[in-house]
Parts: C-alpha cells; structure tokens; sequence
C-alpha cells in the first residue's frame, strides 16, 4: 500500500476509532476550523455587504443579513468553507496519518496558514466582486438609461474594486486572525495527540489493527461521503485522491 493510500485508509480509521476521546480529538478539528471559517467569513462578508449595499459598514450582524442580498454573503461562506476543506485534505490529512512521524511545528503553520487563507483572504478578495455584480445586475434590471456602477474593463479596475471593497472588513481582521489562529493551533495540537495515540496502540495491538482496518475499509464516514461529493466536481477532483478500495488486510 502506497503513503498515500495508508494516509487515507488511516483517515477513514479515525473515524470509526473504538476509543472515544482520541477519535474526537481526530475528528472534531476540521469541524472546528469550518466552524472558525464560517464565522470569520460572515464577519467579512457581512461588513463588506453592509457598506456597498446600506452605506453602513457598521450595521448589526443580522440587520446585514436581513437587508442585504444574499448571494455575496451565501457564496463568500461557502467558498470558505470548500476551500478549507480541499487544502486540509491536501496538505494537513496526508501528513498527520502517514507512518513517518510528522513535524508539529510544520502542521501547525500550515494549519494556521490555511485559515488564514481561506477564512479571511478568500472571503476579503471575492465579496466586493459577487456584491458588484449584484449591483450592476440591479442596476440593469431596474431599467435605467444611465448607469452609476461602472463595470470592471481591465486589470487595474478590477485590482482597484478589491482593494477598495475590502476596506470596510479590515476592522475585523484582527479578530478574524486571532479566531483563525487559536482554533488551528489547538486543533491541530489535538490532532497531533490522537494520532500519536492511535498509531501506538494499532503497533501495540495487531489483531485490533486488523479488524479496524477492516471495518474501515468497508464504512461509509460523513467526512467520506463529502470527499466522495467534491471528487464529482470538475475543478476539484484531482486534487482529492481516490480511495484505495483495492487494497485489503491480508
């Protein structure tokens, strides 16, 4: 069996793990990073939403989300929360449950750089756009002879349009980026704790490894059904690997 496929099919064990605190501290932490993602991506899509459509990037959370059109803030949580999932499976799973033992340090700037990326940068970049958008296409539909939204023409407008879009959200970015951090540091560190612990007992105990890896093998995980889901994708297939359905415990 290939790393690759070891790290899956131990990615799949953790799910199913008989010992109840070291599976949770395996499997809660990319709920809690989507989770963490969820929150700070709101935060920014709501303020950014709250100045381009009411003029009031100090509006109250829910008063944003009442009045203003949904799509900016629906699609900014979503792609967070994707994203983070794909570059978790990508670049976090297939380190934590390889044979070698991993770098805590390594995983834990990933991690925070992860949440970083995905639940403030992403949400920061594509909103102002979505919400432009919207408001070109209200524009239109309202019939109007003159349009006061410019549409985006080149490359330095469509810089522009990000860069002055996200201002309303960078009063959060610091609470944001504290939210992100602590959430990924403690995650991981947990995780780094369960699978310490799952790999010596399988070493220690060889006819529960292999009734695991059994079980394993033939489950159906809520985290596998959503692999499964993303693999249908187009754009993201390739970078979620197939599992290694063919191999089994001799």
């Amino acid at each position: 069996m290939s790393s690759a496929d070891q790290a899956h099919l131990m990615s799949r064990l953790s799910s199913t793990w008989p010992f109840r605190d070291e599976r949770r501290a395996l499997t809660w932490p990319v709920h809690a990073g989507l989770v963490a993602n969820c929150v700070t991506s709101s935060l920014i899509a709501t303020r950014i939403n709250s100045e381009m459509f009411l003029y009031d990037a100090k509006a109250k959370f829910f008063e944003s989300i009442r009045k203003c059109p949904k799509s900016p803030f629906v699609f900014g949580v979503y792609s967070s929360g994707v994203t983070y999932f794909m570059l978790h499976q990508v670049l976090v799973t297939p380190k934590v449950y390889n044979e070698l033992t991993p770098c805590p340090s390594c995983l834990v700037i990933n991690s925070i750089a992860i949440g970083l990326l995905t639940g403030i940068a992403l949400p920061m970049l594509a909103t102002p756009y979505l919400a432009h958008y919207v408001l070109i296409n209200r524009e239109a539909n309202t019939g109007g002879s003159s349009r006061a939204m410019p549409v985006v023409n080149n490359l330095l407008e469509f810089l522009t349009l990000g860069w002055e879009g996200s201002k309303p959200a960078r009063p959060v970015i610091a609470m944001c980026a504290a939210i992100q951090m602590i959430v990924s540091f403690g995650s991981m560190y947990a995780m780094l704790w369960g699978r310490e612990r799952m790999f010596n007992t399988l070493e220690l105990d060889s006819d529960l490894a292999r009734r695991l890896v059994a079980e394993a093998q033939t489950s159906s995980s809520l985290k596998q059904k959503i692999l499964d889901f993303l693999r249908k994708i187009p754009l993201v297939n390739g970078a979620i690997p197939e599992a290694p359905e063919n191999e089994r415990v001799a």
